[in-house]
């Protein structure tokens, strides 16, 4: 469970508009809409033209994001635009941490 410093320091994120609404889709049970801070690398970052998958932080939550104990790697997804502005698509996604404090 996120503490309560994090859930602060998400909501001061949000207040200021730099969080973005996402669609968790857990596997064998209902989607449902986080918030969460995504990182777009651009092309530029990475050399050779390609731009890397966008990064997202959530709170390690239940209600307010993603438990890291109900993540399923395999077979959730979560819908985001690959661009700032762009259409939201489900992708797959690795877990780097759970430290969310």
């Amino acid at each position: 469970m996120a503490s309560d410093k994090a859930k602060r320091q998400m909501t001061h994120l949000e207040s200021m508009s730099m969080t973005e609404s996402v669609v968790y889709r857990p596997s064998g049970a209902d989607a449902r809409t986080i918030s969460a801070l995504v990182d777009r690398p651009g092309a530029d970052e990475l050399g050779h033209g390609q731009a890397a998958a966008p990064e997202l932080r959530v709170l390690n939550d239940a209600t307010d994001g993603i438990d890291a104990t109900e993540l399923d790697l395999g077979a959730d997804s979560i819908d985001v635009a690959e661009r700032v502005g762009g259409a939201a698509a489900a992708r797959r996604f690795k877990l780097q941490t759970t430290d969310c404090r």
